[in-house]
């Protein structure tokens, strides 16, 4: 179940910037001492774009319009959309993952019905979702140059950043397999994603041109853009939060659904299962 409350009245961002504009000191033995560069929040400039801000994805992304082009597929990725299709069929709608609240990470974030906001400074640029499930931030480390030699795997992968002029590329590595990389797509931990993100030159629009890579489910490099706009400073958001729906989720005959579904396959591994007390519990009889 998915509940959201109205953010505060007051302006949180407004609030942020006045902070950030008179709290540049601290108290250290009764004198004020400056807080490091690196806290300070890069100026826009001819040559960079402004990209701090709320922004949301244009709406026939998240009306299920199809997106171009389409992926070539692998043969495990098709026999994975056909075992899906057939449990679908036979009435599995909705997917454990829904019933349990797991996250499916980026960059599917980013093709939600939610603004999201993004905040630069300490060598990093740091995005930040309002979904239910996947309320975790998407960091990009501006300072790596290059990926790390070990990555703890994760829904959002470890990003790392610099700038080409006015587009910000973006390499992510380490995903954790799970989750979906947009729409019906499935991602590995092979995955490689490649972003280029540039802005319009009155900054209002923001495109982001993906490529994933992926020798388990892509039979060869994708390339698709997304498209958003820049929402008012005021725009508040808001709290969500999901809560897991055990009493359907103890309903589902896991055994017959693990071909059809990864993260029922996931459940039933006990070398992988969620430590959760509350999902220990055998599948019901027939």
């Amino acid at each position: 179940m998915i509940r959201k409350l109205r953010a505060p009245s007051r302006n949180i961002r407004a609030v942020s910037v006045a902070l950030a504009a008179t709290a540049v000191a601290v108290v250290a033995g009764g004198s004020l001492a400056a807080f490091p560069a690196a806290a300070a929040r890069p100026a826009a400039s001819a040559a960079r774009p402004s990209i701090e801000g709320v922004w949301m994805i244009r709406q026939q992304y998240y009306l299920g319009e199809p997106l171009s082009p389409k992926p070539d597929l692998s043969p495990a990725a098709l026999a994975m959309r056909q075992r899906a299709a057939a449990a679908q069929a036979k009435g599995y709608v909705r997917s454990a993952a829904n019933m349990l609240c797991l996250p499916t990470g980026g960059p599917q974030l980013f093709m939600y019905r939610s603004p999201f906001e993004i905040f630069e400074g300490f060598g990093r640029i740091t995005f930040i979702f309002e979904t239910e499930g996947s309320n975790q931030p998407r960091t990009v480390y501006m300072r790596e140059k290059t990926q790390p030699a070990d990555i703890y795997p994760s829904f959002n992968g470890h990003s790392i950043g610099h700038w080409e002029g006015r587009t910000l590329v973006v390499d992510t590595l380490g995903f954790n397999g799970r989750g979906t990389l947009l729409g019906p797509v499935p991602k590995s931990e092979k995955t490689h994603l490649t972003e280029r993100i540039s802005w319009s030159p009155d900054g209002k629009v923001m495109s982001i041109q993906l490529t994933a890579e992926d020798p388990v489910y892509l039979a060869k490099p994708w390339t698709t853009t997304l498209v958003f706009d820049r929402k008012p400073d005021s725009e508040e958001r808001f709290e969500v939060w999901c809560e897991a729906d055990l009493e359907a989720f103890k309903t589902l005959d896991l055994p017959s659904l693990k071909d059809a579904d990864p993260e029922v396959a996931r459940l039933l591994d006990p070398d992988l299962r969620p430590s959760d007390p509350a999902l220990k519990f055998a599948p019901p009889t027939k």
